[in-house]
């Protein structure tokens, strides 16, 4: 489960993406991130990190900066002193109204997260490290996706991710060939999630073009310009969190 990847490609700037934050997240984020080639990424130095299992501590707690993968992330971000700092999360698929309701800044302190389509979302990083370990001018991104089952979907999975998952793994996550795909009931979304019209393949497809949008932009001019083209309403909604948290300057990103 642990990866560690670097890629130099020369003179630009320096991103730094992190999965397997907390919990068991780093299952799920581990696949998006081998899955990004070598053409994906910009000019500049790259560093990805996807970590094991972890106790879930949310990273909008004081805690969770206390503790071994807490203090392993901090270091980090002051050893490479990121120009871009992309977290990879991923989330019940039923506390999706949670995340993204109004009451959440009330009710924990931060913004709600920004859906950009099929239930990927997106917000900056905790307020505890944005403004402490990052300037201004920073790139900070959240991206979350519904927490993958591979037990359930591994052909899914991979037929989006290019292939990258190796063929060996089926042994080791016993996927079952004769497993039906619509099986929901061993995914974590089951019958009255539907209501919300969630699609895994459509889910996969646009987490995958968000992390290499971050991985392809050389600015966050380009980045900004090639938001606000794709995801306006999202953005508007974006600048106005940035301010409320951060400060009227503040940007979006």
């Amino acid at each position: 489960m642990s990866y560690y990847r670097f890629i130099d490609k020369g003179k630009g700037p320096t991103k730094l993406f992190v999965g397997g934050i907390h919990g068991h997240e780093g299952e799920t984020t581990i696949d998006f991130l081998k899955s990004i080639s070598y053409s994906d990424f910009s000019k500049g130095k790259t560093f990805i990190y996807n970590f094991d299992y972890t106790e879930y501590i949310s990273t909008i707690k004081k805690e969770y900066y206390e503790t071994k993968i807490g203090k392993t992330i901090i270091n980090l971000i002051k050893k490479h002193n990121p120009d871009f700092y992309i977290e990879l999360h991923c989330y019940n698929i039923k506390n999706y109204e949670n995340l993204i309701s109004p009451n959440r800044r009330e009710s924990q302190g931060v913004p709600p997260l920004i859906d950009l389509e099929n239930h990927v979302l997106i917000s900056s990083v905790s307020p505890l490290i944005r403004k402490k370990y990052f300037k201004m001018e920073t790139i900070c991104k959240t991206l979350e996706i519904p927490c993958i089952n591979k037990k359930l979907y591994w052909n899914d999975l991979s037929s989006i991710t290019e292939g990258n998952i190796n063929k060996n793994d089926i042994a080791k996550y016993n996927v079952n060939k004769d497993i039906a795909k619509n099986d929901i009931s061993k995914y974590n979304v089951n019958e009255d999630d539907n209501v919300n019209n969630y699609n895994l393949n459509k889910s996969f497809n646009t987490y995958l073009k968000i992390i290499k949008i971050l991985s392809k932009v050389k600015t966050r001019d380009e980045f900004q310009r090639i938001m606000i083209k794709k995801y306006p309403k999202q953005v508007e909604l974006a600048v106005k969190y940035a301010k409320e948290i951060f400060g009227e300057k503040f940007p979006p990103f």
